[in-house]
């Protein structure tokens, strides 16, 4: 049987882009002092165990040397996976290891992340890696230089967060534990709350909620606002909305597709279909309150999709009614620690719906 099929079977682990930099970096060091070629290089973590990453590309001379890694991030559906990350170390007048960056590897240009502004995007845990892994290796009184260059990884960042979290040119250099392990519930959470964190930087206390990039690109091109003020819950609308009020938000306009938002008039707040799918169900109960139409009940209840559904609905003003349903639900969540507004949309005919001040809120959030 393939192992993949078996759902019992351990999902394979990986190396971090933190791990894969600090493995070229101590392998360019080590040849460079030594004039002697290595193809496996011990790196430890930063719970202190060891790992062994195998090279490729290794070159050296007097003056300097490199040499490369392909990333593995085992069973993880990381985009970073099989990128090419390469070291090249020089002798240095000044004494200590210094690191920087060459092409692909991303520039800090926004706040409110772990990195300074103006700083290569090589995050404090793996920088403290890559540094203490060379140092290990450095006769007292030395210096060297260590550039890390990613060829690809303009490209690459393009498929991640870096782009909208203002980190420009590349791919950052990450990991906390220097072990990628298959994307956990967790670690998705904690990507999403780095926006909120960017627009605490910048002082706002408002903010447009998106499950998706379908309402992110719905909201830019209906409202044409600056998308940085859009943050992607992903299915976890009730954590963000936690996050938001931990943060000292004031108000929150989420803006989604209906097949996402009407979980959240039935108080779903993890909106995965694996966890609750009560679509048609919420959607027809409601409509039958609001209309006392029992053939579109039917209906809608054997509708396939939200959007095949939205067919049977004939009242138009249902739709505020829905948005206004929605935000008593989500205050309710919160316990009423923030204002939200809702604006429901469909794919098939744009807005839908709309409670009353959401479309004044994003009015001034665009003018913030």
């Amino acid at each position: 049987m393939n192992s993949r099929s078996n759902l019992h079977t351990e999902l394979r682990s990986g190396f971090t882009t933190g791990t894969c930099a600090a493995a070229v970096a101590k392998a360019a060091t080590f040849m460079l002092i030594n004039q002697k070629e290595v193809n496996h290089i011990s790196v430890t973590l930063p719970d202190g165990q060891s790992v062994i990453m195998e090279l490729i590309k290794t070159n050296y001379c007097q003056s300097s040397a490199s040499c490369s890694v392909i990333k593995d991030a085992g069973d993880d559906p990381d985009v970073t996976h099989g990128i090419e990350i390469i070291a090249s170390a020089s002798f240095s007048d000044n004494i200590g290891v210094s690191i920087s960056a060459g092409k692909g590897i991303g520039t800090v240009t926004k706040p409110g992340l772990a990195v300074e502004i103006g700083k290569p995007a090589i995050n404090p845990v793996p920088l403290k890696m890559i540094t203490e892994s060379v140092a290990e290796l450095l006769p007292k009184e030395k210096g060297i230089n260590i550039i890390l260059t990613v060829p690809t990884g303009e490209q690459v960042a393009q498929k991640t967060f870096n782009p909208r979290l203002g980190i420009e040119g590349g791919i950052s250099i990450l990991g906390t534990s220097g072990i990628v392990k298959p994307m956990s519930e967790d670690a998705l959470k904690d990507s999403l709350v780095i926006k909120l964190n960017q627009l605490v930087a910048y002082g706002y206390t408002t903010a447009v909620f998106s499950p998706g990039n379908y309402g992110k690109a719905f909201s830019k091109q209906q409202f044409s606002y600056s998308e940085d003020k859009t943050v992607l819950t992903s299915n976890y609308i009730g954590f963000m909305l936690e996050q938001a009020v931990r943060n000292n938000f004031k108000t929150i306009v989420i803006v989604g597709h209906i097949g996402k938002l009407i979980k959240l008039a039935g108080g779903i707040f993890n909106t995965h279909s694996r966890v609750a799918d009560a679509r048609n169900e919420i959607l027809a109960s409601h409509y039958y309150k609001f209309s006392n139409d029992a053939d579109a009940f039917l209906q809608i209840m054997n509708s396939n999709t939200t959007e095949e559904a939205s067919n049977f609905i004939t009242k138009s003003e249902f739709w505020d009614y829905m948005a206004e349903t929605i935000k008593q639900k989500a205050q309710q969540y919160i316990y009423n620690e923030l204002t939200v507004e809702v604006v429901l949309f469909s794919q098939q005919r744009g807005e839908l719906g709309r409670t009353n001040k959401a479309i004044s809120t994003i009015n001034t959030l665009m003018n913030e």
